[in-house]
């Protein structure tokens, strides 16, 4: 695979940086899928076996006072709550015996740094800044120490770039940057599955990627490898989210999800299983499912209507479990915790939504009936910014929220504002959006501009209240920011007629 240069598509004078991966030395078929042996090979776990962190850090007394910084401060803010284990312990020794990852751990907390010091401002002249010019030379670096590393295809430099395609997604998600974000995880995670898919015979580092390749999706992490691939799901996510059709294909088991939630499950194994959920539904909410839409039920493939089913009987008795679980659990779990289970359950209620509208569901009046839940959303929401006092803020000034990377209640506030045609609803919708800060690629004060837009289109013509027919509602809706322009760029589609045969497409740009 040669060097990418990928362009936002919607943004044309916005280039991101990559790096290389070597091209396969060997004559195999790059068509070719291999399916992932029942035992992971030992060339595998010879890959992710720990090094010692005995060592002492390499590196001047600022990049080692970055290197402390990025492990008590960054780290935090990155570490979604089951990807601790990638964050504490695999990043921090291997950036501490390998220069690449460490120089990419220091250009990541040196920008975290910066943003953190703008309160995440943003504006093209900010970033003329010494401290933001400073981190970007330090990712240039890290690219191009990778991409010599990688001219000589080992099972050591393949880790090396599995590993620091997390963190340069991470570095370009901070600086908004969202594509090139997208670029380099999917460049890790496919990487990620090549070795998974060696057979223990060869040698080879890196081997064809097909898009029939899967990497198992453990219930629980036993090893590195379960927590890398945890980390590229989740990420996989949240580019499925905003912006990404089809996600990359993963053997993720819904059935290992406990039917009835023990009463004796730490938080940690909440977590856990909750992401599990959210990976399974995405699994199918963003697989070939989706093209059975406008389709009649008696003419859907008896395999999707089946595996719909069997996961939305399993998603209805967990997360009514763990409605009792917070009841007793509830008031001994801290702010932050009730926040990242509030997003992880917004997420899979958004998710299982999706995943009850995506067979034999052609109207866009089939969201009506979700009314109670989009209710039940933004009621939970409204506590919670009531309850933790945040305040509204506008695209890109300072954030009253810390950033986080891990996926909460933006992606679900925004959901209900485009799909629930309620008038007072999604307007409580957009008005949460406003308090919401960002998380990762999603900005809550930014998609309440889009989501106010999107109304406005809806109800054009419309008294206050009125039911909003269905030759008025945007079935699918693209978008994309333009930070520099300081708009969203949007494309949404409206069905001219009743069989969903034919659309028109509405595009605009929407400033902020």
């Amino acid at each position: 695979m040669g060097r990418y240069v990928g362009l936002n598509a919607m943004k044309p004078d916005r280039a991101c940086d990559g790096y290389e991966f070597p091209k396969d030395s060997s004559s195999s078929s790059a068509s070719s899928a291999v399916l992932p042996p029942q035992r992971r090979p030992a060339v595998f776990e010879y890959l992710f076996e720990p090094n010692s962190i005995t060592k002492p850090f390499q590196g001047t007394t600022q990049e080692r006072r970055i290197f402390h910084r990025f492990q008590y401060c960054t780290v935090p803010a990155f570490a979604g709550g089951s990807e601790t284990g990638f964050w504490t312990k695999l990043v921090l020794k291997v950036g501490q015996e390998e220069p690449v990852v460490r120089n990419a751990i220091i250009a990541l907390g040196t920008l975290h740094e910066d943003y953190q010091d703008r309160c995440g401002k943003y504006s093209p002249q900010l970033i003329d800044d010494q401290s933001y010019q400073h981190a970007l030379k330090l990712y240039g670096g890290a690219l191009r120490e990778l991409n010599q590393r990688l001219n000589e295809p080992t099972k050591s430099n393949a880790k090396l770039a599995i590993i620091a395609s997390i963190l340069f997604a991470c570095f370009e998600v901070l600086r908004r940057n969202n594509m090139a974000a997208v670029i380099h995880y999917q460049q890790g995670m496919r990487a990620l599955i090549k070795q998974m898919n060696i057979p223990p015979t060869t040698e080879s580092s890196l081997t064809p990627y097909s898009r029939g390749s899967k990497a198992k999706f453990r219930e629980m992490p036993q090893d590195e490898v379960d927590e890398l691939l945890r980390v590229f799901a989740r990420y996989d996510i949240q580019a499925c989210t905003f912006s990404k059709d089809l996600a990359e294909p993963l053997a993720a088991d819904v059935s290992q999800v406990p039917r009835i939630l023990p009463t004796n499950l730490t938080l940690g194994q909440v977590r856990y299983h909750l992401d599990n959920l959210l990976v399974s539904v995405y699994q199918l909410v963003k697989s070939d499912a989706r093209m059975y839409r406008y389709w009649r039920r008696d003419t859907v493939p008896w395999e999707w209507q089946t595996r719909r089913q069997e996961a939305l009987d399993i998603f209805d008795a967990w997360m009514a479990a763990l409605e009792n679980f917070f009841s007793v659990q509830g008031s001994r779990l801290s702010s932050t915790d009730i926040k990242s289970l509030l997003g992880l359950r917004l997420q899979i209620k958004t998710a299982v939504v999706m995943l009850r509208a995506c067979i034999d569901s052609g109207p866009e009046s089939t969201f009506d009936a979700f009314e109670d839940d989009f209710e039940d959303m933004v009621s939970k929401v409204e506590q919670m910014t009531t309850a933790l006092g945040m305040p509204e803020q506008r695209p890109l000034e300072d954030e009253a929220t810390p950033f986080t990377m891990e996926l909460g209640i933006v992606h679900p506030l925004f959901f209900v504002a485009c799909k629930c045609r309620d008038w007072g609803l999604r307007r409580r919708a957009v008005a949460q959006l406003k308090r919401a800060g960002k998380e990762g690629v999603w900005e809550g004060p930014i998609m309440a501009v889009l989501a106010q837009r999107i109304m406005e289109l809806e109800e054009e013509g419309l008294e206050e209240g009125e039911f909003v027919p269905e030759e008025n509602r945007f079935h699918e809706i693209k978008k994309n920011v333009d930070y520099d322009g300081r708009q969203v760029l949007f494309e949404a589609t409206k069905a001219l007629d009743p069989t969903w045969k034919t659309f028109s497409v509405h595009r605009e740009a929407v400033q902020f």
